[in-house]
């Protein structure tokens, strides 16, 4: 058996797929289904973990158990494909969304994404300040043709649900007095203080940061209403960090 045939059974063996381990040739104490048994154990202990320090609210929301089949589903379903786990979770929010038995929670999926997107701002450690003076250099037409960067893991959402009432709720321990019915706009943000931020944005200040994302350039930004303070705002608060013309790599 070469290399490449022994990987791909391990992958089947970790994913419950019933495979032959009797080629494996391995020897010692302890028999090959039970030294496999063994690590597979371990391989699920450990993306559970990580899942769990990646969605700690969706797991005080579900509870230990609940979360933890969640977590296994997610495993089987969505099998780790690189040796870096580092954006393993980004689907978490979508296989919950569609799955059966979080359809009791309809609002999960959505603080699946709160959580990753705070998680994914914090990874953020470079804090560059937007450039005046090269935006200063610059003719009008020029201008007209910029579009603006929004910070790098900056993360937009619109819920259908009070989303960020929600997990806010669950880190301070109180879910009371929440408006079930309420939509909520939301905004998650690297910090240079903190790590990460999330705060409850308009529907106009979504819609601005929203055509921001989608490299809108300067000349049709202009024309939504309350263009200015808009952008003053979002530069000031760190939200906008660049600048690019149109047509630039």
């Amino acid at each position: 058996m070469n290399l490449t045939e022994m990987q791909q059974r391990f992958s089947q063996y970790l994913l419950h797929q019933d495979i032959d381990l009797s080629a494996l040739e391995i020897t010692g104490p302890f028999t090959v289904p039970q030294l496999m048994s063994l690590y597979r154990n371990n391989f699920y202990i450990s993306l559970s973990e990580y899942l769990l320090n990646c969605f700690p609210t969706v797991e005080a929301l579900v509870g230990e158990a609940f979360f933890s089949q969640l977590a296994k589903a997610f495993i089987l379903k969505c099998p780790l494909e690189c040796a870096s786990v580092e954006f393993y979770g980004a689907g978490f929010s979508e296989f919950i969304a569609g799955c059966e038995q979080a359809y009791s929670v309809p609002y999960l999926a959505d603080i699946a994404q709160l959580d990753w997107a705070f998680d994914q701002a914090k990874s953020v450690v470079v804090f560059d300040d937007f450039p005046f003076a090269q935006l200063q250099l610059l003719n009008e037409h020029q201008q007209l043709r910029l579009y603006f960067q929004l910070q790098p893991k900056l993360k937009l959402m619109a819920s259908n649900f009070p989303a960020l009432s929600i997990w806010q709720g669950v880190k301070k321990g109180n879910l009371d007095n929440i408006d079930m019915q309420e939509a909520e706009f939301v905004m998650i943000k690297p910090d240079a203080q903190i790590g990460a931020q999330c705060s409850k944005i308009s529907i106009q200040e979504f819609d601005f940061l929203n055509q921001v994302q989608q490299k809108t350039c300067l000349q049709q930004l202009a024309n939504i209403a309350g263009f200015q303070p808009l952008l003053n705002q979002f530069i000031s608060n760190n939200v906008i960090k660049n600048f690019i013309l149109e047509g630039d790599t």
